[in-house]
């Protein structure tokens, strides 16, 4: 792909260590993204409802990647750190790196409508961050 595309990416974690880990993948896709943009970092009650705090940002940027290759990019970030099925059962997310929305199309409808999402995104649109 030769052509940059725009990106906007949910980060959260509930770790003991959560700022610090939505803080360093804040700066890792920092540096990968272009005309980068960030909210601030703020807690959220987890969806469940069952009292985990999570921290969460949103960050929007672009990119040349597809978004099957942003989408693995992410993955593959949160494998590095530790993620793992098993920590997710144990209710301990390390990282949670989610494509949201991606050349101007929700690709994950849910999280584009969670409060913890919009919060983030909100920021950025109330900056004046150019969101298409």
């Amino acid at each position: 792909m030769d052509r940059t595309i725009s990106c906007t990416i949910s980060l959260g974690s509930n770790s003991p260590d959560r700022e610090e880990r939505v803080q360093k993948a804040i700066k890792y896709l920092s540096d990968r993204l272009a005309s980068f943009k960030v909210s601030s970092i703020y807690e959220s009650p987890a969806v469940s409802g069952d009292g985990t705090t999570y921290t969460n940002a949103v960050v929007h940027g672009l990119t040349n990647m597809t978004s099957d290759q942003l989408v693995t990019f992410l993955k593959d970030w949160e494998s590095m750190q530790g993620r793992t099925p098993e920590r997710d059962r144990e209710d301990s997310v390390v990282i949670d790196l989610d494509l949201v929305i991606y050349d101007s199309r929700i690709l994950r409808p849910r999280d584009f409508e969670r409060h913890y999402f919009n919060r983030g995104y909100s920021e950025l649109l109330a900056e004046g961050a150019y969101i298409d």
